[in-house]
């Protein structure tokens, strides 16, 4: 039991589930600002979008999700007005402690997912992904908001987790957007000195001034 709880907790750790509390070990990680978008890029035949995970409002750092910088791109299936979304997400996993050349302790990981997106309302397409972890992924693209959206469900897998090792799957995580966490935002919005964030993330994009 104590070698399956072990397999258990690094396998959730690895995932992105345990609590951001205590990661700070990637506090110096920043997006360059090549990615310095926002919203979405349409074309006849898909959609594109680029940026960083976040939860909106939030200003904790320490409650935001980890470190990521994702890239999304869908494919219309022909005749419909269906999209299959592939996403890609590069992420940092971080450890307690501040950076440490000497004994790395900030992990990257990439994630790739799949959906198969309907347009269940106007302007609004939804795909689930489901997982055999804690938590099944939900996309939502609001085409007439410009925003990209990360909800999540617990699975049928969640409950057994928790028995296996109490609080192991722990809170389901809170919707996140996509955002510009380039340096460029930061410069736009005139912050400067103690009134600038550790990370400082909007909607703005290079065509804003």
């Amino acid at each position: 039991m104590l070698i399956r709880s072990a397999i258990l907790a690094s396998l959730l750790a690895v995932l992105g589930y345990t609590s951001a509390a205590l990661a700070n070990s990637c506090s110096n990680v920043d997006v360059i600002g090549t990615f310095d978008e926002s919203g979405l890029r349409e074309i006849d035949y898909g959609i594109h979008a680029v940026g960083t995970f976040r939860i909106a409002g939030e200003d904790d750092e320490s409650k935001q999700p980890m470190f990521n910088l994702a890239t999304i791109d869908c494919e219309k299936s022909f005749g419909s007005t269906n999209f299959e979304c592939k996403v890609w997400e590069a992420v940092v996993l971080a450890k307690s402690g501040k950076p440490d050349q000497d004994h790395p302790n900030c992990s990257l990981d990439l994630d790739s997912s799949i959906f198969s997106m309907k347009e269940l309302q106007k302007g609004v397409l939804t795909g689930i992904e489901t997982s055999t972890g804690c938590f099944n992924k939900m996309l939502t693209i609001d085409r007439t908001g410009k925003r990209v959206y990360m909800s999540f469900t617990r699975t049928t897998y969640a409950d057994d987790y928790d028995k296996i090792m109490p609080g192991a799957c722990g809170m389901l995580p809170r919707t996140q957007v996509l955002m510009n966490c380039t340096e460029w935002p930061r410069i736009r919005s005139g912050l400067k000195g103690d009134r600038m964030p550790a990370r400082y993330c909007d909607f703005s994009n290079s065509t804003d001034k």
